[in-house]
This record gives structure tokens, sequence and C-alpha cells, in this order.
């Protein structure tokens, strides 16, 4: 990966940004789960709990399994259910992307940046199934997720929605305007944020590097992971813009 005293100053500037807005913190219920995650044997029923505890969760979590991300035979109607049908790990992966789609944003334009992430998490979950050891709760995640940091930079300044849409079509060159304007990138913002949200570090250099076109070279010493995101991004984004 490229080494971090190159991007200090973009992640700099970064910080400065986002010190200027309220980063909302993730909700009790993901804390706790993904404290009893980390115990030695997760209780799945209390896990179950936590889900169900709260309606408002609940159900867009059950609206993505359902109909966006497994689409299982049979309608999966409660928390106990999705553990069966997910695994731990990727019901917790899909609970905290169906939170993020529901909780964070405020505006049309930042809920346009987000909708996008939503259809490229679509196309990066059904490409996941030709890739090896990338489930489809991840893929859609980092589908959904890959913009987070526009969202914010979006509602600190006014002024990414513009470089947003260019980037639909020009992934390479409006990046590089986005760079040169703010001396930063919703990339930057975007992993700082995913690193307070405690997404994983996997997740994170995927969102900081997925406008990269030298994004194998700049990871080669990092998990095979990481670059089959990065092209799993790469060719969702071209599947939902091109459509």
């Amino acid at each position: 990966m490229r080494r971090n005293v190159e991007m200090q100053p973009e992640l700099d500037k970064a910080i400065a940004i986002l010190q200027q807005i309220t980063i909302p913190p993730l909700p009790q219920e993901i804390i706790l789960i993904k404290e009893e995650l980390a115990s030695h044997y997760p209780n799945t029923v209390k896990i179950a709990g936590l889900i169900s505890r709260n309606p408002e969760l609940l159900n867009p979590f059950l609206e993505l399994v359902n109909h966006r991300i497994m689409r299982p035979k049979a309608p999966i109607r409660d928390a106990r259910s999705a553990i069966n049908l997910l695994g731990l790990d990727d019901l917790y992966t899909l609970f905290l992307a169906s939170l993020m789609a529901k909780q964070i944003t405020e505006t049309e334009a930042e809920r346009e940046i987000l909708a996008q992430g939503a259809r490229a998490g679509i196309a990066t979950a059904e490409l996941s199934y030709w890739v090896q050891d990338i489930t489809r709760a991840e893929a859609y995640l980092i589908g959904l997720t890959q913009n987070i940091g526009g969202i914010f930079l979006e509602r600190a300044t006014g002024d990414f929605f513009h470089f947003f849409t260019r980037q639909l079509s020009h992934p390479f060159s409006a990046y590089k305007e986005e760079l040169d304007y703010f001396g930063t990138a919703h990339t930057f913002v975007g992993a700082i944020v995913g690193k307070r949200w405690h997404l994983s570090d996997t997740i994170n250099k995927a969102i900081l590097l997925h406008h990269d076109p030298q994004f194998v070279v700049h990871t080669s010493g990092d998990s095979q992971k990481i670059r089959q995101l990065i092209a799993l991004i790469f060719v969702a984004n071209y599947v939902v813009s091109s459509t």
C-alpha cells in the first residue's frame, strides 16, 4: 500500500474538514453486537435480541436481506432466522449496512450519493459470486460505503456533489479535479469515517483506494482481498453507470 507519509497532507485536510461537522455515532445496538461477536462464545440469542429490540432498525435490515442481498426462497421474518441464514459475521455486516442506509443522510444530494452506493452494492453483491473469499454481504458493504466520505464532504462544504456526478462517467480525471479543489478527497474522508465506525481495515483501505488506477501496485504488500474489493467496485460502478 502507499506509505501513510505520502498521504498525510490529504488525511490532515480530511480531518480538518470533518472537524467542521458532527459525525453521527453508531447506534448502541451495533456497538453491543460487535462486543458480543468479540467474545469467546458469542451468544446468538443475545445478538438476535439486540437486532430485534428496535423495529425501526430491524425492519430495514430484514428488507435488505429479503429483497436486495440474499433473496431467500422463504422470507426471513425475524433476527434468529437471519442468523441461521447469514452466520454471525455477515449478519453484522448487513445490519451495519442497513443502519447506514437509513440514518446518515440529511439532504437530497446526500441521499443521491448513498443511493448510487446502494445500487453499486447490489452489483458488487451479484459480482461476488465469481470472486473467491468475498461474501455477498462484504461486497454489498463496500459498494454502499465507497462514497460515504462524499456525504460528509458535501455536508461540510456543499461543493462535492458536482465532482460526484462527474466521477460517475469520469472516475479518474474527475477524482483528480476533486483532489485539486479540496486538497483532499472523499476517499480520505471516507477512510477516516470508516475507522471511527469500526469498519474493518480491509474495507477502509478499499474505500481509500477505490479511485486509484494503480491500486494493484499500491496494495502490493496487502492482502489479495483488498484488491478484489477494489476491482469489484470498478466493475460495479461501470455496470451501474451504464444502465
